[in-house]
Protein backbone atom coordinates (compact mmCIF):
# COMPACT_ATOMS: atom_id res chain seq x y z
CA UNK A 1 0.00 0.00 0.00
CA UNK A 2 1.53 3.03 -0.92
CA UNK A 3 1.63 6.50 0.83
CA UNK A 4 -0.98 7.99 -1.32
CA UNK A 5 -3.34 5.18 -0.91
CA UNK A 6 -3.10 5.47 2.92
CA UNK A 7 -3.56 9.41 2.84
CA UNK A 8 -6.56 8.94 0.83
CA UNK A 9 -7.95 6.40 3.14
CA UNK A 10 -7.37 8.05 6.06
CA UNK A 11 -9.90 8.86 8.52
CA UNK A 12 -12.83 11.45 7.90
CA UNK A 13 -12.26 13.00 11.05
CA UNK A 14 -8.27 13.56 10.94
CA UNK A 15 -8.80 14.70 7.15
CA UNK A 16 -10.71 17.23 8.49
CA UNK A 17 -7.56 18.44 10.67
CA UNK A 18 -5.58 18.84 7.03
CA UNK A 19 -4.10 22.01 6.67
CA UNK A 20 -3.83 22.29 3.09
CA UNK A 21 -0.51 24.91 1.76
CA UNK A 22 1.16 26.17 -1.47
CA UNK A 23 4.87 26.86 -1.26
CA UNK A 24 6.84 28.90 -3.85
CA UNK A 25 9.97 27.27 -5.34
CA UNK A 26 12.93 28.71 -3.48
CA UNK A 27 10.93 29.24 -0.41
CA UNK A 28 11.35 27.68 3.24
CA UNK A 29 8.79 25.52 4.01
CA UNK A 30 9.89 25.03 7.50
CA UNK A 31 12.51 27.19 8.68
CA UNK A 32 15.82 25.52 10.37
CA UNK A 33 16.14 25.38 14.32
CA UNK A 34 12.25 26.42 14.73
CA UNK A 35 9.71 24.35 16.77
CA UNK A 36 7.78 22.34 14.56
CA UNK A 37 4.38 20.15 15.85
CA UNK A 38 3.18 19.33 12.46
CA UNK A 39 4.10 16.19 10.15
CA UNK A 40 4.22 17.35 6.59
CA UNK A 41 2.97 15.78 3.23
CA UNK A 42 4.46 17.02 0.22
CA UNK A 43 1.48 15.99 -2.55
CA UNK A 44 2.92 18.41 -5.33
CA UNK A 45 6.42 19.39 -6.33
CA UNK A 46 9.73 18.46 -5.19
CA UNK A 47 11.55 19.69 -1.97
CA UNK A 48 15.12 19.46 -0.18
CA UNK A 49 16.51 19.52 3.21
CA UNK A 50 19.64 20.65 4.36
CA UNK A 51 22.05 20.22 7.16
CA UNK A 52 24.70 21.65 9.04
CA UNK A 53 27.75 19.90 9.87
CA UNK A 54 29.45 20.85 13.36
CA UNK A 55 32.37 22.13 11.42
CA UNK A 56 29.63 24.53 9.56
CA UNK A 57 29.25 22.47 5.85
CA UNK A 58 25.82 22.66 4.41
CA UNK A 59 24.64 19.23 3.06
CA UNK A 60 21.30 18.42 0.77
CA UNK A 61 20.28 15.27 2.89
CA UNK A 62 17.05 14.37 1.36
CA UNK A 63 15.43 15.14 -1.63
CA UNK A 64 11.79 14.13 -1.50
CA UNK A 65 9.21 13.80 -3.97
CA UNK A 66 5.26 14.11 -4.53
CA UNK A 67 3.65 11.57 -1.57
CA UNK A 68 6.62 11.59 0.98
CA UNK A 69 6.66 13.30 4.54
CA UNK A 70 8.81 15.26 6.70
CA UNK A 71 8.95 17.25 9.81
CA UNK A 72 8.33 13.35 11.81
CA UNK A 73 11.48 12.98 13.46
CA UNK A 74 10.85 16.21 15.48
CA UNK A 75 6.88 15.43 16.54
CA UNK A 76 8.69 12.55 18.51
CA UNK A 77 11.60 14.18 19.85
CA UNK A 78 11.36 18.30 20.52
CA UNK A 79 15.04 18.00 21.87
CA UNK A 80 15.92 17.81 17.86
CA UNK A 81 16.94 20.37 16.41
CA UNK A 82 14.15 21.26 13.11
CA UNK A 83 16.62 21.10 9.67
CA UNK A 84 15.36 23.43 6.85
CA UNK A 85 12.98 22.16 3.96
CA UNK A 86 13.23 24.57 0.75
CA UNK A 87 10.65 23.93 -1.87
CA UNK A 88 13.02 22.88 -5.17
CA UNK A 89 9.43 23.20 -7.15
CA UNK A 90 6.57 24.97 -6.48
CA UNK A 91 4.89 22.42 -4.30
CA UNK A 92 1.92 21.77 -2.08
CA UNK A 93 1.65 20.51 0.94
CA UNK A 94 -0.61 18.74 3.82
CA UNK A 95 0.38 20.19 7.44
CA UNK A 96 -0.86 18.09 10.27
CA UNK A 97 -0.60 18.50 14.03
CA UNK A 98 1.20 16.06 15.71
CA UNK A 99 -2.06 15.16 18.13
CA UNK A 100 -3.82 14.29 15.20
CA UNK A 101 -0.72 12.03 14.21
CA UNK A 102 -0.75 10.09 17.00
CA UNK A 103 -4.42 9.46 16.75
CA UNK A 104 -4.31 8.42 13.28
CA UNK A 105 -1.00 5.87 14.25
CA UNK A 106 -3.31 4.72 16.83
CA UNK A 107 -5.99 3.38 14.63
CA UNK A 108 -4.38 2.77 11.20
CA UNK A 109 -2.00 0.12 11.14
CA UNK A 110 -0.34 1.49 7.34
CA UNK A 111 0.19 4.52 8.54
CA UNK A 112 1.66 3.71 11.35
CA UNK A 113 4.08 1.00 9.27
CA UNK A 114 4.93 4.12 6.79
CA UNK A 115 6.11 6.45 9.86
CA UNK A 116 8.33 3.75 11.29
CA UNK A 117 9.57 2.87 8.00
CA UNK A 118 10.69 6.25 7.38
CA UNK A 119 12.68 7.20 10.88
CA UNK A 120 14.45 3.63 10.43
CA UNK A 121 15.19 4.91 6.52
CA UNK A 122 16.31 8.78 8.31
CA UNK A 123 18.38 7.01 11.00
CA UNK A 124 20.61 5.15 8.58
CA UNK A 125 20.98 7.86 5.74
CA UNK A 126 21.80 10.37 9.06
CA UNK A 127 25.03 8.12 10.15
CA UNK A 128 26.09 7.65 6.99
CA UNK A 129 25.85 11.55 6.09
CA UNK A 130 27.49 12.05 9.32
CA UNK A 131 30.85 9.84 8.30
CA UNK A 132 31.04 11.44 5.10
CA UNK A 133 31.30 14.85 6.47
CA UNK A 134 33.58 14.10 8.69
CA UNK A 135 36.57 13.30 6.21
CA UNK A 136 35.86 17.15 4.23
CA UNK A 137 38.11 19.22 3.17
CA UNK A 138 37.70 23.00 3.50
CA UNK A 139 37.62 22.75 -0.40
CA UNK A 140 34.81 20.49 0.03
CA UNK A 141 33.13 22.46 2.68
CA UNK A 142 33.69 25.55 0.13
CA UNK A 143 32.10 24.06 -3.24
CA UNK A 144 28.91 22.74 -0.52
CA UNK A 145 28.31 26.06 0.47
CA UNK A 146 28.45 27.70 -2.19
CA UNK A 147 26.61 24.89 -4.51
CA UNK A 148 24.23 25.41 -1.15
CA UNK A 149 23.46 29.47 -2.23
CA UNK A 150 23.30 28.94 -5.60
CA UNK A 151 20.46 26.31 -5.47
CA UNK A 152 18.76 28.56 -2.94
CA UNK A 153 19.16 31.49 -5.06
CA UNK A 154 21.19 33.90 -2.46
CA UNK A 155 24.55 33.42 -3.75
CA UNK A 156 25.17 37.30 -4.67
CA UNK A 157 24.36 37.91 -0.72
CA UNK A 158 27.53 34.75 0.17
CA UNK A 159 30.30 36.85 1.62
CA UNK A 160 34.00 35.80 2.65
CA UNK A 161 33.14 36.37 6.60
CA UNK A 162 29.91 34.34 5.97
CA UNK A 163 31.39 31.32 4.25
CA UNK A 164 34.36 31.16 6.89
CA UNK A 165 31.57 31.17 9.26
CA UNK A 166 30.01 28.35 7.44
CA UNK A 167 32.99 26.01 6.66
CA UNK A 168 34.43 26.87 9.79
CA UNK A 169 38.15 28.06 8.34
CA UNK A 170 40.22 30.82 9.16
CA UNK A 171 40.18 33.98 6.12
CA UNK A 172 43.67 32.80 5.34
CA UNK A 173 43.11 29.10 4.54
CA UNK A 174 39.78 30.12 2.98
CA UNK A 175 41.32 31.99 0.52
CA UNK A 176 44.16 29.12 -0.18
CA UNK A 177 40.57 26.93 -1.03
CA UNK A 178 38.84 29.50 -2.85
CA UNK A 179 42.39 30.51 -5.30
CA UNK A 180 42.58 26.83 -5.75
CA UNK A 181 38.58 26.41 -6.57
CA UNK A 182 39.37 29.31 -9.27
CA UNK A 183 42.03 27.95 -10.65
CA UNK A 184 40.85 25.00 -11.24
CA UNK A 185 37.40 26.62 -12.97
CA UNK A 186 35.28 25.87 -10.35
CA UNK A 187 34.08 29.15 -9.19
CA UNK A 188 35.17 33.18 -9.83
CA UNK A 189 35.40 36.20 -7.12
CA UNK A 190 35.07 39.77 -8.51
CA UNK A 191 34.13 42.65 -6.57
CA UNK A 192 33.28 40.48 -3.47
CA UNK A 193 31.17 38.57 -5.59
CA UNK A 194 31.10 34.80 -6.08
CA UNK A 195 29.93 33.48 -9.44
CA UNK A 196 29.77 29.29 -10.46
CA UNK A 197 31.86 29.31 -13.57
CA UNK A 198 30.43 25.43 -14.26
CA UNK A 199 27.80 24.57 -12.15
CA UNK A 200 28.08 20.89 -13.97
CA UNK A 201 32.13 20.53 -12.78
CA UNK A 202 31.11 21.22 -9.41
CA UNK A 203 28.37 18.94 -9.15
CA UNK A 204 30.68 16.17 -10.42
CA UNK A 205 33.15 17.05 -8.21
CA UNK A 206 30.48 16.93 -5.01
CA UNK A 207 28.56 13.56 -6.21
CA UNK A 208 29.16 11.46 -3.71
CA UNK A 209 28.13 14.37 -1.05
CA UNK A 210 24.82 15.62 -2.96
Amino acid sequence: MDFQDILNDAPTHIKKEFIYRSHKKGSLIIHPHEQNNYLYILTTGMAEVYRQSYEGAMLSLYIYDSYSCFGEIEIFNEKVKTLGVIAKQNCETIAIHKTKVYEWMKIDFNFNLYIMKQLASKLTSSSDTTAKLSLLTVKDRILLSIHNHYKIGDLDNLTKQILSSEVCAPIRSLNRSIAQCINEGLISYKNKKFAITSIEEIEKYLEIFI
